[in-house]
C-alpha cells in the first residue's frame, strides 16, 4: 500500500503561523519571531522558513521587510500581494516571493515612447519578453512585458525562466553592477493584449509599474508590471529620515 505524500514542512510552518494568527498570538500590527527563531523553533533552514512567510505574504497577511522581519497585517488571507520598498533588497524579495510563467518572447522595434521608458532608441531591436507573474497561490498578480536590449537576448529568456530576479543575471553577463533602478507608476485602461491576459475587459483599470536597471553601459532590463487596478497589489514605501 502506498503511503500518503508527506506534507512539505514550509506548509506545515505556513499552517502553524496562521493558526497562531487567527487565535491572536500574534496580533495584528505585530511583527513575527525573527527568521532565525523560527528556524530553531521549527528545526528547519531559513530557506524553508522563508518560504513559508512567502505564502502568508502572498495572501496579504503579512508584510515583509529587508532587515526588519515580517509584521502581521490581517488575521485572514486577503488575496492582496503587499510589496515595501526601502531598498533594493526589497525589489529582489518582489521576484523571490512571485513566480513567473514565461508566455513567450518577442523581437521588438522600439517606438519613441517606449524607448523613452526603457532607455532605449527608437527604431532600435530589443526582446521583449513575456510572462505573467503570479502569487505562490497561483492568483495571477500582474502580467509582464521585460524589454531587453539585443545584446542579452540570447541569455535573458533562460534567465526569465529561473528562480530569482533577472537583472542580477544580466549584471553578472556585463560583468556589471546595477548603478540605479527607476520605477514608474502609472494608472492606465487595459490595452487589448494586457486585458487578455489577465482576463479583463479591454479599456478595465490597471496598474502599471515600469522598473528599468541600469548599469554604467546602459539599460539591463526595463520591465511593464500590469496589475489588476491595483485592487491585488499594495505599493508602500518607507523613507528613513533618520540622520538626515
Amino acid at each position: 500500500m502506498t503511503e500518503p505524500a508527506k506534507t512539505p514542512r514550509y506548509v506545515e510552518i505556513d499552517e502553524a503561523l496562521r493558526t497562531e494568527i487567527a487565535s491572536g498570538v500574534h496580533a495584528v500590527g505585530a511583527r513575527l519571531p525573527s527568521e532565525a527563531v523560527l528556524c530553531d523553533r521549527f528545526g528547519v533552514s531559513r530557506f524553508t522558513v522563508r518560504e513559508a512567510l512567502r505564502r502568508l505574504q502572498a495572501d496579504g497577511m503579512v508584510s515583509r521587510v529587508q532587515g526588519a522581519g515580517s509584521q502581521v497585517l490581517r488575521d485572514t488571507p486577503s488575496g492582496v500581494f503587499v510589496q515595501n520598498y526601502r531598498s533594493m533588497s526589497d525589489l529582489t524579495q518582489f521576484a523571490e516571493a512571485t513566480n513567473l510563467e514565461v508566455l513567450g518572447t518577442k523581437d521588438t522595434i522600439l517606438d519613441e515612447d517606449v524607448a523613452r521608458r526603457v532607455g532605449g532608441i527608437a527604431g532600435a531591436p530589443w526582446l521583449t519578453i513575456l510572462g505573467l507573474r503570479r502569487m505562490a497561490n497561483g492568483e495571477p498578480l500582474a502580467f509582464v512585458e521585460s524589454f531587453v536590449p539585443q545584446r542579452f537576448a540570447v541569455i535573458a529568456p533562460e534567465l526569465a525562466r529561473r528562480p530569482g530576479p533577472i537583472y542580477a543575471g544580466l549584471a553578472e553577463a556585463a560583468g556589471e553592477a546595477v548603478r540605479d533602478v527607476e520605477q514608474e507608476t502609472q494608472a492606465l485602461a487595459a490595452p487589448s493584449h494586457v486585458a487578455r491576459a489577465l482576463g479583463i475587459p479591454i479599456g478595465g483599470p490597471t496598474l502599471r509599474i515600469l522598473r528599468r536597471y541600469s548599469s554604467a553601459s546602459g539599460t539591463l532590463i526595463a520591465s511593464f508590471n500590469w496589475h489588476l487596478g491595483g485592487e491585488k497589489y499594495i505599493h508602500r514605501t518607507r523613507i528613513d529620515l533618520e540622520g538626515s
